[in-house]
C-alpha cells in the first residue's frame, strides 16, 4: 500500500545494470526526507505558514518530472499506439487477485490481537483467504506469457542472488517499520529508570 511510484519505476523501467544507482539515490532522498521533513515543515509552518509546505512541492514536482522525462526511455515492449493495446499487456487477473490477497492479509493482521483475537473466524478466514489468493496469483503468474507482461516474472526469483536480495529487502523493511510499533515491554534505558526510581 505504501509502495512508492518511483519504487516501481525503479523495479519495471530501469535496467538491471542501473537498478542499484536509481534505488540508492531514492534511499538516500528517502533517508533524508524522514530524517528532515517533519523540522523543515514546521519551520515552513512557524515562518511562512501551512500552505507553502504544499505549495512548495509543486517545482521539486516539477524538476521530478523533467528528470524522469530525461532519463527514463520507454520499453522495449511498449506499445506504440492506443490504449486498447497497451490495456492488453496489462496482467488484470494477476493484478485483481495480488491486490485482494494482500488486501485479505492485511486485514487479517490489523484485525488479529486488536478488535478480534487471533483465532477468531475473521481473522483466520482473511489469512486463509490471502494464502489462497495468493496461491492461485502464482500460477496465474506462471501461465502469463504473450503479449501479457506478469506482475512479477517469477524468472526474476531463480538463483541464491535473488533469494539474497529478497530476503534482504524483507528483513530491511522489517527494521525500518519495527520503530513504528511501541514495545510494551521496557527497554534497558527505561528498565534502569524504573529501578531508580
Amino acid at each position: 500500500m505504501l509502495t512508492p511510484t518511483a519504487t516501481v519505476i525503479n523495479s519495471d523501467m530501469m535496467p538491471f545494470s542501473k537498478r542499484g544507482l536509481y534505488q540508492a539515490i531514492q534511499n538516500i532522498l528517502y533517508g533524508l526526507g524522514s530524517v528532515l521533513g517533519a523540522s523543515l515543515g514546521g519551520m515552513i509552518v512557524d515562518s511562512v505558514g501551512w500552505r507553502w509546505c504544499f505549495l512548495l512541492q509543486v517545482p521539486v514536482s516539477l524538476f521530478a518530472l523533467a528528470v524522469g522525462h530525461h532519463v527514463l526511455a520507454a520499453p522495449e515492449h511498449a506499445p506504440e499506439h492506443s490504449l486498447s493495446t497497451a490495456l492488453e499487456c496489462v496482467d488484470l487477473p494477476g493484478a485483481l487477485l495480488l491486490v485482494c490477497g494482500l488486501a485479505a492479509q492485511l486485514l487479517g493482521l490489523s484485525l488479529g490481537g486488536n478488535d478480534y483475537s487471533w483465532g477468531s473466524f475473521p481473522v483466520v478466514g482473511s489469512l486463509i483467504g490471502s494464502t489462497v489468493l495468493l496461491g492461485v496469483f502464482v500460477v496465474v503468474e506462471m501461465n502469463t506469457g504473450g503479449r501479457k507482461l506478469p506482475i512479477i516474472p517469477l524468472w526474476m526469483l531463480h538463483g541464491w542472488q535473488s533469494l539474497a536480495v529478497q530476503l534482504t529487502n524483507l528483513f530491511v523493511g522489517m527494521a525500518s517499520y519495527a520503530v513504528s510499533f511501541p514495545s510494551t515491554t521496557p527497554t534497558g534505558c527505561q528498565a534502569l529508570t524504573i529501578a531508580l526510581q
